[in-house]
């Protein structure tokens, strides 16, 4: 009885470590791009959701969001589905970051001046080369403190919010703060 139990506080001490560490892997991802990505500014436009379940939080969409099919380059992926796409951006007027290309494959050699991101398409196929293909790159929902969700959204229909991110040398990609011209109204803490 005494193994039998033994094994059983052994058996629950390694997955909680386990657990643990998924978690703690999870957040030192977050905090490395925060804090050895690339910063780069992207104008947000209005969008108009909210959950009252899941807090206050701001949703945002970007200009780099909707590409024409017919403006990303390289072998299209061979079934259609979810599917990475890497988008360059160059710095703009007003530092705000701005479409430079985009490639169904991983660029090895952006230029001097320009960050690719990594975003996701959920459909391709049978897109005209006109047609918009929806990009998401996990930086479209930003949690903020109770009650302060419909303000930014007030006041991103006025003027457009300002999304600062931090992006790693793989793409991937974090909100570091947003701002409201030029003044920061939420920075994401590093822990």
């Amino acid at each position: 009885m005494t193994i039998k139990i033994n094994r059983l506080l052994w058996l629950g001490a390694a997955v909680a470590l386990l657990q643990s560490g998924v978690l703690y892997a999870m957040v030192q991802q977050h905090v490395s791009i925060l804090r050895d990505g690339t910063d780069i500014t992207l104008q947000s436009e209005p969008v108009d959701p909210h959950d009252f379940l899941r807090g206050d939080y701001v949703t945002l969409r970007y200009a780099i969001s909707n590409i024409e099919a017919g403006r990303i380059s390289g072998t299209v992926p061979a079934t259609d589905g979810p599917a990475d796409v890497y988008v360059t951006v160059k710095e703009g007027d007003g530092g705000v970051w701005t479409f430079a290309g985009a490639s169904w494959q991983a660029r090895k050699d952006v230029p001097s001046g320009e960050v690719q991101l990594r975003g996701r398409t959920s459909r391709f196929a049978n897109a005209a080369a006109y047609s918009p293909l929806r990009i998401t790159y996990g930086i479209e929902r930003y949690y903020v403190p109770e009650g302060q969700g419909r303000v930014i959204e007030a006041q991103q229909q006025e003027r457009k919010i300002e999304a600062v991110i931090a992006v790693s040398s793989a793409g991937d990609a974090q909100i570091r703060a947003l701002k409201d011209n030029g003044t920061v109204l939420y920075e994401e803490p590093i822990y």
